[in-house]
C-alpha cells in the first residue's frame, strides 16, 4: 500500500499577518453573533433597560438610576458615574443589600487599556485584569478604576428618591420589583451594553 503525502502548506509571514489583521473582524462578528441571542440594553439618556433578543426588545424596565454624576467612558474608583461599554454578567446574587445584585466584568479590556494607556494604572493592575478576563473570571474589584458595578434592587433605598434623581455610586438600579422581572431574563455570561 502505498501512502499519499498531502501537502499542507504552513502559513508564511503574508497569510500570518493576513490572519492578524482579520481578527478584529472576526471577534466582532462573534460580538454580533452573541448578540443575536438575549442580552441587556442599558440607555443612560433615556434611562431605560431593555431585554433584548437580537435586535429586538423584549421588554423595557423604564426609569432606571445611574450613578448620581451621569455616565462616562472611563470610570474611575469614586467619581459616582456609570461606566459605559460592553460588559458580562459575572454573578447574580439573590440576597444583597439591594435586595438582588446582577454583578458585571468591569473593569473591562477595553477600558483597562485606556487606563494604562493614560496612567490611570499600573502595569500589574492592568495585567490583574486581563489575565481574570482571559480565564474568564471576574476582574479585580479593588483598582483605581473602581469595581462592584452592576445592576441591582433598592433594598433599603428611598423609592421617592430613585423616582426623582440618579442616585447610585456607578451601578444601574432598579425597583425591586423590576430587578426581580428583570431576574427571570439573567444568565452569567449575558452580554450587557451600557450607552
Amino acid at each position: 500500500m502505498q501512502s499519499v503525502k498531502v501537502g499542507l502548506r504552513r502559513p508564511g509571514l503574508g497569510a500570518f499577518a493576513l490572519l492578524l489583521g482579520l481578527l478584529p473582524a472576526l471577534a466582532a462578528a462573534a460580538d454580533r453573533m452573541a448578540d443575536a441571542g438575549t442580552w441587556l440594553l442599558i440607555d443612560t439618556t433615556q434611562l431605560t433597560l431593555s431585554v433584548m433578543q437580537g435586535e429586538t426588545p423584549r421588554i423595557t424596565l423604564h426609569n432606571i438610576a445611574i450613578g448620581r454624576y451621569g455616565a462616562t467612558r472611563l470610570k474611575v474608583r469614586g467619581d459616582n458615574n456609570t461606566p459605559l461599554g460592553r460588559f458580562r454578567v459575572t454573578e447574580v446574587r439573590r440576597q444583597s443589600g439591594f435586595h438582588r445584585f446582577i454583578a458585571l466584568d468591569y473593569p473591562d479590556v477595553e477600558r483597562a487599556r485606556e487606563a494604562h494607556g493614560e496612567g490611570l494604572i499600573s502595569d500589574q493592575t492592568l495585567n490583574a485584569i486581563l489575565n481574570a478576563h482571559r480565564r474568564v473570571r471576574p476582574p479585580p474589584q479593588h483598582t483605581p478604576l473602581g469595581g462592584q458595578i452592576g445592576i441591582h434592587g433598592l433594598g433599603n433605598a428611598d423609592p421617592q428618591l430613585h423616582e426623582s434623581i440618579n442616585w447610585t455610586r456607578g451601578c444601574v438600579a432598579l425597583t425591586d420589583r423590576q430587578v426581580d422581572a428583570l431576574l427571570e431574563w439573567v444568565d452569567v455570561g449575558m452580554a450587557v451594553e451600557i450607552r
